[in-house]
């Protein structure tokens, strides 16, 4: 899955994703979190899916995440908003 988050919060929205345990495949390990912007479902491979948003207003460096249990800590990287 790909989750955009807040600035600064992606470790602890992972967290919270760990912490969902045999809830989380239900939820395509994306926790209920304020710190959540925007989310893809769990993908099987060789799936895809395509989300539309608009950018955030506030200028800053949002990191996206996969939180699939293991693999946040690698599978991030950062969408940087600009004003």
């Amino acid at each position: 899955n790909v989750v955009i988050v807040k600035p600064g919060t992606a470790d602890d929205v992972a967290n919270l994703a760990l912490q969902l345990g045999l809830k989380g495949s239900q939820m395509s390990f994306v926790p209920s979190s304020s710190n959540v912007l925007f989310h893809t479902a769990l993908l099987q491979p060789e799936s895809s899916e395509s989300i539309y948003f608009s950018a955030p207003l506030t200028p800053g460096e949002y990191t996206f995440i996969c939180t699939f249990p293991g693999h946040a800590s690698v599978m991030r990287g950062i969408i940087k908003v600009v004003p």
